[in-house]
């Protein structure tokens, strides 16, 4: 077997080990690394999906006012964008919460299996 095979190997070792059954799961220091990554880029990309909530009402006011003549149907959108967009963040917020919990939970028991490894 050649060194990098070797290190590859080693790499994908499991981590955690869910044996309850059917449909257990072993987690590497690889899943948990991907999984890290995927929250940052999740909680990055629903940043920007709540600017763009805030913005797009106010936008659409505008062009409607530029439409019609009128003055009012930005601030109506900024409004409107203002409370969809304090939606968004509560909705996001426990989404991350979600994913924050299923992350400590992992690298919990992950710990506790290097605890209870032999040294």
């Amino acid at each position: 077997m050649s060194q990098e095979s070797s290190n590859y190997n080693q790499a994908e070792q499991p981590v955690v080990s869910n044996n309850q059954g059917e449909g257990a799961e072993d987690v590497t220091e690889a899943d948990l690394a991907r999984i890290e990554t995927q929250a940052n880029t999740n909680a990055f990309s629903r940043a920007i999906a709540v600017m763009i909530l805030m913005c797009v009402p106010g936008v659409l006011g505008h062009y409607l006012d530029t439409l019609l003549g009128t003055q009012f149907f930005i601030l109506v959108g900024f409004v409107f964008g203002m409370i969809v967009a304090i939606w968004g963040l509560l909705y996001v917020s426990r989404i991350a919460d979600a994913t924050s919990k299923r992350n400590r939970e992992l690298k919990r028991k992950m710990k506790s299996r290097d605890d209870l490894s032999p040294k």
